[in-house]
């Protein structure tokens, strides 16, 4: 059989406050509202494209980086669901062990039914994974996983490990980044789900979600 299009990990308290809502049927992260609650006396910080310059004399906590050539992918295009297929793709799969090897054990979410209506979670090629923007050692590591993500790399290809996992769009504390407008930087994200600041939020092109493309075939 194959891998599950949702699973669930008991997160840590100190990086999930809010409660986790379990199902017996694949659904979206669903947070209760103390999530909105904030702890050790701090707002929810988003500064710039990194999202971590009020932390930088913190040493930053990234994923392992193999060694690639200079050859890059293109930024990804905007393609939003259109089909109903929950089971998690294998890229997707690949980039939330990634995170979870990274920066332990949490909630996370891939496949959503599609009773409200299609999109990249219902075709399996979303990810959900819940970090605490209220809580400042839960914002640290999702913040250095961000700046990880979209920092150029040695050849001086801007927003490398997005574009070579093919990364779509991503969603955190209210901010919301697109590969289809990338000199746009990270601009205001007024959305649902608390506005994603007790999980970030992934979307991958069909590219990425499949492991085509350099993150895959070049290592």
């Amino acid at each position: 059989m194959g891998e599950s299009s949702n699973r669930w990990i008991r997160p840590t308290r100190r990086d999930l406050v809010s409660a986790v809502v379990l199902g017996a049927v694949a659904a979206p992260l669903t947070y209760a509202a103390s999530a909105r609650q904030k702890q050790e006396n701090e707002e929810p910080l988003v500064h710039s494209e990194d999202l971590g310059l009020e932390l930088v004399q913190w040493s930053r906590k990234m994923p392992p980086t193999p060694s690639f050539p200079a050859r890059i992918d293109a930024y990804a295009a905007y393609d939003g669901g259109t089909t109903c297929g929950t089971a998690s793709k294998p890229g997707v799969v690949d980039v939330r062990n990634l995170i979870l090897r990274t920066y332990g054990n949490r909630a996370w979410s891939i496949g959503h039914p599609c009773t409200g209506g299609v999109s990249e979670h219902a075709e399996g090629r979303a990810l959900d994974v819940a970090f605490n923007a209220y809580s400042r050692s839960s914002r640290k590591a999702a913040n250095d996983f961000f700046w990880w993500l979209l920092r150029p790399d040695s050849h001086g290809n801007r927003h490398a490990m997005a574009r070579r996992l093919g990364i779509m769009y991503a969603i955190w504390n209210r901010k919301m980044w697109r590969a289809y407008r990338p000199n746009e930087g990270w601009l205001p994200y007024t959305g649902t789900s608390n506005s994603h600041t007790n999980h970030f939020h992934l979307s991958f092109s069909w590219a990425g979600a499949l492991r085509r493309t350099t993150w895959w075939t070049l290592q």
